[in-house]
């Protein structure tokens, strides 16, 4: 399956006095597998990119559970070099599973780096009742940090006696139900669910869940899910398409004001090939750019 998310960060020095400033930073920061066959072995890579001006040590890296296996080496990393880390996730036998797996990486003088990688299998997601939500699992896809944005999704009484919903409770205030009221479905009754959204301002992708209780404690979750973008990222691929001739591809990146820093992808390829900090002006076109090779 082709890996489309690319959730980039960039740290920028510390100008106060205290701990070592973090330089080792992972690319992407987060994987998100999607969709994967029960039993199925996932085959990525990551990139481990020493941003600061002195060699660093990499010390181990270690998954959550035995069903992650990296291929890692202890070793210095140069100043600005960037290493390839394959990395082996096996999916679970049971259909309809959501699953997280934390990926660790331990470098000498800096907090852990954690890479968080997600998956589904496929399959019924199982229910602890006979009301059913579909989709099971209503995804946004890429939508942009901060708007408001609907959905909606459908419950179904799939059993023969009726079912009353008595309550639906979001996982957090970005999310509500404006129309919902408690409700009996008659047997195989279908009710629309009407869901708004607000994006989160933090970029990459992120999950919510709705919770509905039935009568008798029993409940039905709803996962929404999104990738939460910037639409500036499409004004600096033009920009750099318009420099360089080229194609420069980034899912993710990291905004300080009007400044967005960036690891800069050429075309289809999987080696990073420069450092991008733009400036933009108020009404979101490109000001000034400035884009550093990466040695690999």
């Amino acid at each position: 399956m082709r890996n489309t998310l690319f959730t980039l960060a960039f740290l920028l020095a510390a100008v106060a006095a205290g701990p070592a400033t973090a330089t080792v930073i992972v690319v992407p920061a987060e994987l998100d597998l999607e969709t994967v066959e029960p039993t199925t072995v996932v085959m990525r890579s990551v990139w481990l990119i020493n941003t600061g001006d002195d060699p660093v040590q990499l010390l181990s890296a270690r998954g959550s559970c035995g069903c992650t296996v990296l291929e890692f080496k202890p070793q210095t990393l140069a100043s600005q070099a960037a290493l390839q880390v394959p990395v082996r996730v096996t999916a679970p036998k049971t259909a309809g599973r959501r699953k997280t797996v934390t990926v660790t990486f331990t470098v000498r003088d800096q907090e852990p780096i954690k890479l968080p990688i997600r998956l589904v299998t496929t399959g019924d997601f199982p229910t602890t009742t006979d009301v059913r939500a579909e989709p099971a699992v209503v995804d946004l896809g890429a939508v942009t940090a901060g708007n408001l944005v609907s959905a909606s999704a459908r419950l179904v009484n799939t059993s023969d006696i009726p079912q009353r919903i008595t309550a639906a409770r979001p996982a957090c205030k970005c999310m509500t139900l404006p129309d919902f009221e408690p409700v009996t479905l008659a047997a195989g009754e279908v009710i629309d669910v009407h869901i708004q959204v607000e994006v989160p301002r933090t970029l990459g992708a992120s999950s919510r869940e709705i919770t509905f209780v039935l009568e008798g404690r029993q409940v039905v979750k709803v996962p929404v899910r999104m990738k939460s973008i910037d639409t500036r990222v499409e004004a600096l691929q033009r920009h750099l398409g318009d420099l360089y001739q080229s194609r420069y591809t980034f899912d993710g990146f990291r905004i300080d004001g009007d400044v967005i820093t960036a690891i800069a992808w050429e075309g289809l390829g999987r080696q990073p090939r420069a450092m991008v900090t733009c400036h933009f002006n108020d009404d979101g076109t490109v000001r000034s750019s400035l884009i550093e090779p990466i040695s690999s």
